[in-house]
């Protein structure tokens, strides 16, 4: 990395953050800490996610076209322009870099009193790639081509853009390209509040997004996902723009997730601006009310809010689910046979494929 962006990146390493490469990183999150502990979930168990085995990734850290109000990084001025004659790594060194980060931020865990042998094994042997942890992904020029790896390398692949940037997008349907999860992010019920909580840096964002939302429904190998986070007094209005948009794009799911007060946001928002879970739930109801999608599941903790959209989605999502757990159970033999005390002199830097 350049040296100036290497200063910036360094505050994420001090963070706990595991570089990898030239501009990707790996971190662990509290639900995965939780999970390999035995201890709660992530709420995307929703669709089938085992947290101990989740791997949070961005192959762009640092990079972003949005300046949110809501984010919790800081926004320096090296984070919205990627710079002349960047040097990009190769997808599949991406992928061995980052299960190499994720074993040795997890290591530790062996001698946890809380962590059974097995659920560690399995963590060292993680199934799931959620691209998002920092950054607009859409940003990595070769991301198809991540995606399509992490697929044939039997993970799943959870991406979350801000839909900025819809050549990209167009791109991954030309070269098939599908996540197994696709959330797009929408900050705003029209251009003006999209604005105001977003800050865009690059010309045009509004159109670009409802252009991205038009691509939505073409992902048919996918779950499609239109995220809202949710800020109090700033985004939380006019549910019938957030539905109109909705419905235009025709995701299988809807999640409000409310706004946490954390980090550099705090600098930006009050207090006041994180909803509860209970308003969350009232905004929900009157989306569902317009669009006919309907409250499924809720998370208390994460104060997620999940709307599906018939009958239809929730039946193929639960059907995904059961396959894939079939799947993982087949794979997992494999890995299984061969380490029975993992340690990453003897297998860390191998096993990367299985």
């Amino acid at each position: 990395m350049e040296s100036t962006q290497r200063m910036e990146v360094a505050r994420y390493l001090r963070a706990g953050y595991k570089l990898v490469g030239n501009h990707s990183a790996v971190a662990i999150c509290r639900w995965t800490r939780s999970a390999i502990r035995g201890e709660r979930l992530c709420y995307k168990s929703w669709y089938g996610i085992q947290s101990h085995r989740c791997l949070q990734m961005t192959p762009v850290l640092n990079f972003c076209d949005f300046a949110c109000k809501f984010c919790w990084r800081m926004h320096l001025p090296g984070r919205f322009k990627i710079p002349n004659g960047w040097r990009w790594d190769e997808p599949e060194d991406i992928i061995n870099g980052s299960i190499i980060a994720q074993r040795l931020l997890l290591i530790g865990f062996k001698g946890n009193p809380k962590v059974t042998k097995e659920r560690f094994l399995e963590a060292m042997f993680p199934r799931h790639f959620t691209i998002s942890l920092d950054g607009e992904p859409l940003l990595y020029p070769k991301l198809p081509d991540l995606i399509k790896r992490i697929n044939e390398r039997n993970f799943t692949t959870f991406l979350v853009t801000n839909g900025s940037i819809p050549m990209r997008l167009k791109e991954m349907l030309k070269k098939d390209a599908h996540p197994t999860n696709l959330y797009l992010s929408l900050y705003g019920p029209n251009k003006e509040v999209f604005q105001a909580t977003a800050d865009p840096k690059i010309p045009n964002a509004w159109e670009n997004v409802l252009t991205s939302l038009e691509l939505l429904d073409q992902f048919k190998k996918s779950r499609t996902v239109i995220r809202l986070t949710m800020v109090r007094d700033l985004n939380m209005v006019e549910p019938e723009g957030y539905a109109s948009l909705i419905k235009k794009a025709n995701p299988m799911f809807v999640e409000l997730k409310g706004y946490t007060w954390v980090g550099e946001s705090q600098k930006r928002l009050p207090i006041t601006a994180m909803p509860t879970l209970d308003e969350l739930e009232k905004f929900a109801e009157k989306i569902q009310e317009i669009t006919g999608y309907k409250i499924k599941v809720k998370d208390d903790k994460s104060r997620v809010v999940m709307l599906v959209r018939d009958k239809d989605a929730w039946e193929t999502n639960l059907k995904m689910v059961e396959e894939w757990k079939q799947k993982v159970s087949k794979l997992d033999e494999n890995w299984k046979s061969k380490v029975e005390d993992f340690t990453m002199e003897e297998h860390g830097y191998k096993l990367l494929y299985y």
